[in-house]
């Protein structure tokens, strides 16, 4: 175990080290600078109006900033803690501490992470490794963390990918999911499941939604590469193996985009190579409740306490004044000023499948299309949804049971049940055995129509208070696949 402990807070070292002293940048843009505002000339608000407090884990923040969980754990990592402390304090921003798990081992390295004396009033993050579950953290043990740091939440980090490129990496990633869960339902804290630069995507965060984090820190593609990092740290093969990832993961507007496109109400936080208060200003717009920011703000503090307060006071004012030139007074308002996004336009697919009634029969199906949407990642365009079969169509209506008899009535008044040449089997050609008499269902899918064509907004599909897309069934139960295509950027 002291061998285990003196080589954890020897490697927090050098990552710190090397995070200061290298250019450990990944290759990949965050796609934030992909998308700008339309800027007011006649704002009709005066900037002293401008107000971009918000509220985070019960607390009141002054601007919607954290300062990521960064270090701890190591002796270098004691004035850097306690500069940003003081910072996140005086500024009104949240604070993530570093990975926990030394201080787990060895408690002594406590003054290394304790800072809530220098930070009273804003939320503080505990820290520790997802995988930490897996070997052999309970969760009496995160409380132990918790609590020993005074925190207002515990941050899960997911860092498979840098694991990997450590020689002595904690690896063991499998049924993970079931170890977080438990934690999320015991713990009695918020737990917030965060990436390390690699990002979030729909996939994962649908998942970590349903076993009970209560945010997600998408920590998307564009800023540090750990494995970029881990590389500085590594000679032989491993070396080249972690060069190959510099540009790897999901730029982190993407990974928003998806994950607000399918979960519109998780609180989320933004992060992953975001420098700038307009950057910040772009997350927010695209739905993100936070905007965290690490690298630039290790390398103020490592200067001192007078840069790190610069840089935030920096980011707090171009962000007010990305708000004054949009006329959002507030940050909700933020989100509802219109954002364009640039680039080529952008195609793509995916099905799905489910099990119908008898028909006529209407299947629901505007949340599968909405998660659709997100996993391919529109922001702005149409989304394209279609039936893979010739008795089956696709429309929007009113869900209400009694439209949808009246529906039903009103097809089969149009295209009654017989008197269909298709249903009569003799006179057609490699007839297989079950085939149905379904002649009418043909005929009502014509009058239907086999796709239909939705806006997209900002992530979302637009419809009204009133419509849902449905499959309608017009033939008999069985699997169906249904196409869904968006096209813009």
């Amino acid at each position: 175990m002291a061998t285990t402990v003196r080589s954890s807070s020897a490697r927090k070292a050098e990552h710190l080290r090397i995070n200061l002293q290298e250019d450990v940048s990944s290759d990949s843009a965050t796609g934030l600078d992909e998308f700008h505002f339309r800027h007011l000339a006649l704002p009709e608000i005066d900037l002293a109006d401008v107000q971009p407090a918000t509220d985070f884990l019960d607390r009141r923040l002054a601007a919607p900033f954290l300062i990521s969980c960064m270090t701890g754990g190591t002796e270098a990592a004691l004035p850097i803690n306690r500069t940003l402390a003081a910072v996140a304090q005086r500024h009104g921003f949240a604070l993530g501490l570093g990975s926990g798990r030394a201080l787990l081992e060895q408690p002594e390295l406590l003054p290394t992470f304790d800072v809530r004396d220098l930070a009273p009033d804003v939320p503080l993050l505990a820290n520790l490794g997802a995988v930490q579950l897996n070997r052999g953290v309970t969760v009496d043990g995160a409380r132990r963390l918790v609590d020993l740091l005074r925190a207002d939440a515990l941050v899960l980090h997911l860092n498979p990918l840098q694991e990997s490129l450590q020689p002595t990496g904690d690896v063991q990633f499998g049924r993970l999911l079931e170890r977080i869960e438990t934690l999320c339902r015991t713990l009695g804290l918020p737990v917030i499941a965060k990436e390390v630069g690699f990002g979030i995507g729909e996939p994962d965060a649908v998942r970590l939604a349903e076993a009970g984090v209560y945010a997600i820190d998408v920590a998307g593609a564009g800023g540090t590469s750990w494995s970029e990092v881990e590389r500085h740290r590594l000679a032989g093969p491993l070396r080249n193996v972690a060069a190959a990832f510099r540009g790897w993961g999901t730029p982190t507007a993407d990974c928003l985009v998806q994950v607000r496109g399918r979960l519109p109400r998780l609180p989320l936080i933004a992060s992953g190579g975001i420098r700038t208060g307009l950057q910040a200003a772009v997350a927010l717009a695209l739905g993100a409740d936070m905007v965290g920011v690490a690298g630039p703000m290790l390398r103020a503090a490592a200067r001192g306490e007078e840069a790190a307060g610069e840089l935030a006071e920096e980011l707090v004012e171009t962000l007010r004044r990305v708000m004054f030139c949009t006329g959002a007074a507030g940050i909700e308002a933020l989100r509802r000023v219109p954002l364009a996004r640039d680039g080529d336009f952008r195609s793509g697919a995916v099905e799905f499948e489910l099990q119908t009634g008898p028909g006529p029969a209407f299947h629901d199906v505007t949340d599968r299309v909405q998660a659709s949407v997100a996993r391919l990642g529109l922001f702005d365009g149409v989304v394209v949804v279609s039936s893979m079969h010739t008795t089956a169509a696709v429309v929007v209506n009113e869900d209400e049971p009694l439209l949808h008899a009246d529906f039903g009535r009103f097809l089969n008044r149009l295209a009654p049940r017989s008197g269909y040449e298709h249903d009569n089997l003799s006179r057609r050609q490699s007839v297989p055995p079950d085939e149905p008499l379904n002649g009418h269902s043909h005929c009502q899918q014509l009058l239907l129509g086999q796709t239909t064509v939705v806006p997209v907004e900002r992530g979302r599909v637009r419809l009204g208070p009133w419509q849902r897309v449905f499959l309608v069934e017009l033939d008999g139960s069985r699997s169906r696949r249904v196409r869904v295509q968006t096209i813009g950027r």
